[in-house]
């Protein structure tokens, strides 16, 4: 087991646009349990096993990024929790020193697994959840998996994690019927209820299905508000949030719209991702990848990551809105969200 290491005072990684560098996302596999519909296809290919990343491997990369200023590091896939020893990775994340360390999972591993994630030192969890039919979840997910998600979703707001954040993929004449009962959620527990802009990837050649699916946030909160109320916008504590958060009157919990297409937050844009192969993703909407694997494995690693970190900031874009939907071609599972 890894023991907590000195942190090295560095000068902190920033980008071309002077935005501060201080949020990973390790995405631990490209594989997944489920087969969202707006994530990957049902017949999709599995990178080889070989070509993936060690935990050891990343905890080296995360060790280098906390060295130049990063402090927020969340777990994500694919669905983190089918990568064995995942609980021990978020141990090790928090005795390397990192200040925030959360994860993102599709629920169906959680509940079995929330105890040993608490102990390990997880803050926050995100569960995704696009709808509250268990027939509308089956069809979106190709799982008939939902009661299980939601007693996971229960469990965890009985936990020391918080907030408990459920999040939803927006897809008119999908679930878009639900916002209202989504929202409704806030009203009675404590959860953070987000609703997120569907995002041109995937490979959808000429973007003609995700314009038929897109609804944007402003018509979320719109339909939210028509049928529970007038909500009243919470600062956010982190500027960098890309959550735009609200709350009803007299709700334990918040309601929000997360929107990287209609609203972009690129200006404020804080984040790296290291995908499960080992490329630093600096930009979600593009394929924009830099390859990191082969200085993990140098002799000498650190200065190395450091070395292809600096160049991932100098090339990382001012906005993600700069290539066609065509371009667009890894899916969601591969990228790490």
């Amino acid at each position: 087991m890894l023991g907590k290491r000195t942190k090295v005072s560095m000068t902190q990684l920033t980008d071309s646009f002077d935005r501060k560098m201080d949020y990973l996302r390790i995405s631990v596999t490209d594989r997944c349990n489920f087969r969202c519909q707006y994530c990957m296809p049902e017949d999709i290919k599995f990178q080889d096993k070989s070509h993936i990343l060690t935990l050891e491997e990343m905890l080296t990369f995360a060790e280098a990024c906390l060295q130049l200023g990063v402090t927020k590091v969340r777990v994500t896939g694919g669905e983190p929790l089918v990568r064995r020893g995942v609980v021990w990775f978020v141990e090790q994340l928090k005795a390397l020193g990192f200040s925030d360390v959360t994860m993102t999972t599709n629920g169906f591993l959680l509940k079995e697994n929330l105890d040993g994630l608490v102990e390990a030192g997880l803050d926050r969890i995100n569960i995704s959840l696009d709808t509250l039919q268990p027939e509308k979840f089956a069809f979106i997910t190709r799982r008939n998996h939902f009661q299980k998600v939601w007693d996971a979703i229960m469990a965890a707001l009985e936990t020391p994690l918080s907030p408990v954040k459920v999040n939803a993929v927006a897809m008119r004449g999908v679930n878009d019927d639900e916002i209202v009962e989504m929202a409704k959620l806030t009203l009675k527990y404590p959860m953070h209820v987000r609703f997120i802009e569907m995002m041109p990837l995937n490979g959808d050649t000429d973007g003609s299905h995700f314009r038929s699916l897109f609804i944007s946030g402003r018509e979320i909160l719109k339909r939210a508000q028509e049928g529970l109320g007038d909500l009243v916008e919470i600062q956010p504590d982190d500027p960098a949030a890309p959550a735009d958060e609200f709350k009803f009157e007299g709700a334990p919990g918040t309601f929000g719209v997360i929107t990287p297409v209609s609203e972009p937050f690129c200006a404020r844009c804080s984040r790296l991702r290291l995908t499960a192969d080992g490329k630093i993703h600096p930009c979600l909407l593009t394929d924009l990848d830099v390859p990191v694997k082969d200085a993990i494995r140098s002799s000498d690693p650190i200065p190395a990551i450091h070395e292809v970190l600096w160049q991932t900031a100098r090339i990382k874009p001012a906005a993600g809105l700069t290539l066609p939907e065509r371009s667009r071609n890894r899916t969601m599972s591969q990228i790490g969200g």
